[in-house]
């Protein structure tokens, strides 16, 4: 009596820390919601998609006049008139302080495309950040319910272990009874000893790996890293719709961010092919001015007088030398719009076989949890004819172990398929741009 009182204290020694801890039952849906708001990662993406938004803006700006302001006040030394043989001949009489201030605004007028298509490059830029970040959110999504998953296994496993530990117990008390009988020796009674101790600790790992991928979730999800998370207990009785093969290609095509990027990606190649050839091509812009200058400096010798002048002028500018470059830069840009395009198929490539992969795999797991319910079946039906069979002293203790073995492997091989199977599903929504 004394070993099954040590045995049960044991367990709950073992399941101790954690009961002892914070616990929170999390849904799929808050771990997507609390996720994408607490990840660092997401909220990285999300300044660089501010930033983004801002060079958009910072380009506009360009098609704004460039106004000016300058300023400038100081001393004037006496100049000194020397002959030419550099003798001294006298001091020219001059103001000893001198002033100008000058507003001026520069209006582009034409510059080739360049304000144009540096808007469209910065607008293109935005667009990649975007869908980067649809991206880190998606990959995000398959991580967390990966380690969801991961958890929800641990659940099963600690509940089955927890079963087989109190059938342990029990059997170890009935071969005890029939060793005291005389009808079977201590070698069965020191083999379900040990098939106890080691259901034990399994039982302990498995609470220790529930805590670890509870914290692990904890700091992406923003809590307490003490906090044991509890998965949905239905999870596995949702219901997960399936579409054809090819739908879910052609939604890949028209919506999995890595695609998108690639296009583009093309577009801002075919940008900078304009940005090259405006190298090329002459810049217009109007300016006008207003200057305030003291003293007035073009008369001999200075007058101390303040000259306020205004003007507008008309600049014109081609840069020659940008043409003997013309040829290299021209073909490099549009070298770079060749191999985009080719990222852009390879990309495809790279779908179609991700989709055709996920969703046998798919498949593969529900064809999985099928066979391994009729296994199931099977083997507690044959645990149950064999244990009878042994207290009927009609199998030895071996047979008995091993039909326990072959059930406990069934029943966390079928909890692990049909999360396996989930997981697999959501790999589907990933690969298509549906996650």
């Amino acid at each position: 009596m004394k070993k099954y009182l040590y045995t049960l204290f044991t367990i709950l020694s073992i399941s101790l820390p954690l009961t002892a801890q914070t616990t929170y039952r999390l849904t799929v849906d808050e771990l997507f919601e609390r996720g994408i708001q607490s990840s660092i990662a997401i909220q990285t993406s999300i300044v660089k998609t501010q930033i983004s938004e801002d060079k958009v803006s910072l380009a506009k700006n360009k098609r704004l006049p460039d106004i000016s302001i300058n300023g400038l006040f100081g001393y004037v030394g006496t100049p000194i008139i020397l002959d030419k043989d550099f003798s001294f001949l006298q001091h020219s009489n001059t103001p000893d302080w001198k002033q100008n201030y000058q507003v001026s605004a520069t209006q582009p007028i034409y510059q080739g495309g360049r304000i144009k298509n540096s808007i469209e490059k910065a607008d293109l830029e935005r667009q990649v950040a975007e869908l980067s970040l649809q991206k880190d959110k998606s990959d995000l999504r398959l991580w967390l319910i990966g380690k969801y998953l991961d958890l929800f296994n641990m659940y099963k496993e600690r509940e089955v272990y927890t079963k087989n530990i109190e059938e342990a117990q029990i059997r170890l008390r009935d071969i005890e009874k029939m060793k005291e009988q005389g009808m079977i020796t201590s070698n069965d009674v020191l083999r379900s000893q040990i098939i106890l101790t080691n259901y034990e600790l399994s039982f302990k790992e498995t609470q220790n790996d529930i805590q670890l991928t509870s914290q692990q979730l904890d700091i992406v999800l923003g809590l307490d890293e003490n906090t044991i998370l509890q998965p949905d207990e239905n999870l596995l009785s949702y219901r997960l719709a399936i579409q054809t093969e090819n739908d879910y290609i052609y939604q890949a095509y028209a919506q999995y961010p890595d695609l998108k990027i690639a296009e583009r990606n093309i577009a801002l190649a075919q940008n900078n092919l304009k940005l090259t050839k405006a190298d090329y091509l002459p810049t217009l812009s109007l300016q006008a001015s207003n200057t305030l200058a003291r003293p007035i400096p073009n008369v001999s010798p200075a007058q101390d007088l303040y000259l306020n002048a205004w003007g507008v002028t008309l600049n014109l500018s081609y840069h020659i030398s940008a043409l003997f470059d013309k040829k290299h830069n021209t073909n490099a840009a549009k070298s770079q719009i060749h191999l985009q395009e080719l990222a852009q198929e390879q990309q495809k490539q790279h779908i179609r076989t991700e989709v055709k992969s996920a969703f046998i795999k798919h498949q593969e797991a529900l064809d999985r949890i099928k066979a391994l319910e009729k296994t199931l079946e099977q083997s507690n039906e044959n645990y149950r004819i064999v244990k009878n069979k042994y207290f009927n002293q009609l199998a030895i203790l071996t047979d008995l172990l091993d039909a326990n073995s072959v059930q406990l492997n069934a029943e966390l091989q079928l909890t692990a398929a049909k999360t396996n199977a989930i997981y697999t599903y959501y790999q589907l929504q990933k690969v298509s741009g549906n996650l």
